[in-house]
């Protein structure tokens, strides 16, 4: 399999579009193109896109293997002295929901808000039904220690929390088995005004702010 053709795969099959891609890497559509299809044989961006999509670099180009100054981080770049906050990509799931990727996809400096909680991180969002307050692109902020109260944003995991299934919603409130939620701009089919059930969705992190897209 050639090099491009390995990238177009893991993409794929990590359900990201070459746009989403793209915006992680900090080039643009059309470039993550032209390394799908062949077109660029040779990018300087290469590793980025090796690390961020589980691909060893020297399948995709030797010569920068050769050149790596330390190895590569399996699925995320390495973490540098002082830039340690974990941002997580995400895919879309179902209708509203997200696919969250365990292994973060880069690190940058802490928020000032987060700077002393463990545990804290940050996730792309991905999907529009929570537009305007949080666009595709944004990373939503989040503290998983915060107790749970009414009426503030929270992600919301289907799973054990950062490794699958989950959703970005504001809560209402809660019963001793529900969370009843809203989204701003349901998808089409869906109520604004929904429940969760809390046996399916156990866990709940609030989102404290963002950063708005790049």
């Amino acid at each position: 399999m050639e090099p491009y053709e390995k990238i177009r795969q893991a993409r794929e099959a990590k359900g990201w579009s070459q746009d989403f891609l793209a915006k992680q890497v900090g080039i643009s559509q059309p470039a993550i193109k032209k390394i799908e299809d062949g077109s660029t044989a040779h990018s300087k961006f290469l590793p980025r896109i090796a690390a961020l999509l589980g691909l060893d670099i020297a399948d995709l180009d030797e010569g920068l293997a050769r050149i790596q100054t330390g190895p590569m981080p399996e699925r995320a770049p390495r973490i540098v002295s002082g830039v340690d906050f974990a941002v997580h990509a995400s895919a879309q799931g179902g209708p509203g929901e997200i696919v969250m990727d365990a292994n973060p996809i880069e690190y940058m400096a802490r928020p000032g808000p987060l700077a002393h909680v463990r545990g804290a991180y940050g996730v792309y969002v991905t999907g529009t039904s929570m537009e305007p307050e949080f666009r595709q692109g944004d990373i939503a902020l989040v503290n998983p220690h915060l107790p749970i109260v009414n009426d503030e944003a929270y992600i919301f995991y289907a799973e054990q929390p950062g490794s699958a299934r989950a959703t970005i919603k504001w809560l209402r409130r809660q019963t001793p088995d529900k969370w009843l939620a809203t989204q701003h701009n349901p998808p089409p089919g869906n109520a604004k005004d929904f429940t969760l059930n809390r046996k399916d969705w156990q866990w709940a992190h609030r989102v404290i702010g963002k950063y708005a897209r790049r």
